[in-house]
């Protein structure tokens, strides 16, 4: 393998220089590894050994800033840090003999910062590397369908290079394959499957390991793993989980083995975990009839039988997976280890919903509480199947006749997930949703206004016939006043009853004597308040999702005048000041 990789490299120096082109070139890259709220990892190869430079900066036209390695390589890895969540920066590589902009330039973005319920994509895919046509048009269709929203992430389920792995296929059939600017924007996050480790259980020095960089000590959130082989990280308000499926550790612990290192491990990861959504990714699915057969082939059956339990256990919400040379997608299930015969819809499905959420026949989005949903995506590339019993009975929908990719959006607490087909039709697509259809209670005084929002992102219709997630209200006398807000299809409805007391603990003042300044406002605002007297006051701030953000409280106070922090990311955010029993809002914007 080593004189193979040196031969390539001087055969391309000897190019170079016969096309009359002196220095290194850019050979691999660059691309972009475990990205965070505060970091990035990027890595290139040169076709001859040099220092490593990336230059970097908030615009193309100030790269200024540049973190370097003077030790000769072709494969280079630097780490920038210091930098800001959720912001974007430009950046070229280089080495000493450039400077910034002389190889090309991309863009990437710094992770959400963890909890944050802003809204980021995922692009998934399985089984891609292989040079197919099928990879081809699956390429094509996802460029053309993201072209106004490319992914944030994207996810690689395993059989990433076919057949065995090996470096020159991850160049012929990955790397030359996905245009530069695609691995130049976007961060990788990849698992690995048999194929990557050329079918050999016990060999770990596979070329994988030498090509990707994985967060083994938990640079980007969860428990350290110690392991390329498996790993975690929190992107906005999801926990990842990347596991080794395939791989023997320690020469006898499988993925389905509970007493290994890497269970313990996920365990301890899954126990740890303090966000509301988790995604597990990894190569071998617990249900398929497509090329593999889940109920004949024993590592399969062992992963449903062992594995499966502890996911659900911990309330994992979507796992994703490849092997299978199909798209197959599951109801939300719960408990179901056994062969397909077994499956038995009343007891297995928690939701009998499609989730497909488009007004066709028992479609609503899947309102998670339990249960699990399994996707298998092993047709970005490689396309067959041979299972005679397609297809399993716990799928909502399979297609075994034509390949796809996974398009992943998470928005606050709703998941949309679609399978691009490689005709450029979404065939499938769910939701989930968390936390929705609440019934909420509050008390105001008369003249007093109330902001109401929906528990989810997506369309509303209210009582009073605002379509906005968010509507103020003002209830014109004393009493008790119910307000609804329902989704389109009647799927969802939160409600809110409003009673009208009166005002303690303050003298009357109009609701416009409070004040809200600057606004727009940068860093904070001052919160200017009508007290005659001592009161209780308690201080919020929510972002436009109804998240909250900021929260201060005094009990029987005089004091008028409060600093409110505001966040770093720009947008509407709502002040409400609670004046003993007293609401008033009032909205701000954060340039």
């Amino acid at each position: 393998m080593k004189f193979r990789y040196w031969l390539g490299s001087l055969l391309l120096g000897l190019t170079l220089q016969a096309a009359g082109q002196s220095g290194p070139a850019l050979v691999r890259g660059p691309y972009l590894q475990v990205i965070t709220p505060t970091s990035v990892v990027v890595r290139w190869r040169t076709s001859l050994p040099t220092d490593s430079r990336v230059f970097f900066g908030r615009t193309s036209g100030s790269m200024t800033q540049q973190t370097t390695d003077a030790k000769l390589t072709q494969e280079h890895i630097i780490t920038l840090t210091g930098l800001q969540p959720a912001t974007t920066y430009a950046y070229s590589v280089g080495h000493a003999g450039n400077k910034a902009g002389d190889w090309p330039a991309y863009q990437f973005k710094t992770a959400l910062p963890k909890g944050s319920t802003a809204p980021f994509r995922v692009w998934a895919l399985g089984d891609f590397g292989i040079g197919s046509e099928n990879q081809l048009a699956v390429r094509d269709q996802y460029l053309n369908y993201t072209k106004s929203r490319p992914a944030d992430l994207w996810l690689w389920l395993g059989d990433n290079a076919y057949c065995c792995g090996r470096d020159n296929e991850f160049q012929q059939y990955v790397f030359d394959v996905y245009p530069r600017s695609l691995f130049g924007t976007t961060p990788v996050w990849p698992t690995p499957g048999n194929h990557d480790y050329h079918d050999d259980v016990n060999d770990f020095s596979i070329d994988y390991y030498k090509l990707f960089s994985m967060p083994q000590q938990a640079e980007a959130g969860g428990v350290p793993s110690g392991s390329q082989a498996y790993y975690s990280f929190d992107y906005g308000n999801v926990h990842f989980i990347s596991l080794d499926s395939f791989g023997n550790e320690a020469g006898k612990h499988r993925l389905y083995d509970t007493t290994g290192t890497q269970v313990q491990w996920l365990k301890r990861d899954l126990a740890a975990n303090q966000l509301p959504w988790t995604i597990v990714f990894f190569h071998h699915p617990a249900y398929t009839k497509g090329s593999r057969n889940s109920d004949t082939e024993e590592e399969l059956v062992l992963i449903r039988q062992n594995l499966l339990p502890i996911l659900e256990r911990y309330n994992v919400d979507l796992v994703l997976n490849g092997h299978s040379h199909i798209y197959e997608r599951t109801y939300l299930l719960k408990g179901h280890t056994g062969a397909a015969g077994t499956f038995d819809p009343a007891k297995h499905i928690v939701s009998a919903s499609t989730g497909r959420y488009d007004g066709s026949v028992n479609s609503c989005p899947l309102v998670k509480g339990q249960g699990t949903v399994y996707v298998v995506a092993g047709s970005g590339g490689a396309l067959s199947w041979r299972a005679t019993d397609y297809p399993h009975p716990a799928m909502v929908y399979a297609n075994r006749d034509i390949g796809g990719s996974l398009i992943l959006d998470m928005n606050d607490n709703r998941l949309n997930v679609q399978w691009l087909a490689t005709d450029g039709v979404v065939r499938d697509q769910f939701t989930m949703l968390k936390n929705v259809s609440k019934t909420t209670s509050t008390t105001v005084a008369l003249g007093d206004t109330v902001r109401l929002t929906a528990s989810w992102p997506g369309q509303y219709s209210w009582s009073e016939g605002q379509t906005t997630r968010s509507v103020v209200v003002r209830p014109p006398a004393p009493g008790t006043y119910r307000y609804t807000v329902k989704d389109q299809q009647g799927c969802l409805q939160d409600a809110f009853t409003v009673t009208v007391g009166a005002i303690t603990g303050l003298e009357p003042q109009p609701e416009e004597a409070v004040l809200v300044y600057p606004n727009p406002a940068t860093d904070q605002i001052t919160v200017e308040l009508p007290l005659k007297q001592p009161a209780d006051i308690i201080l919020r701030l929510t972002d436009p999702t109804g998240r909250l953000v900021y929260q201060a409280g005094y009990k029987a106070t005089t004091q008028s005048r409060y600093q409110v922090p505001l966040p770093q990311t720009t947008g509407l955010y709502v002040v409400t000041v609670q004046l003993g029993q007293r609401t008033i809002t009032r909205t701000v914007m954060r340039r």
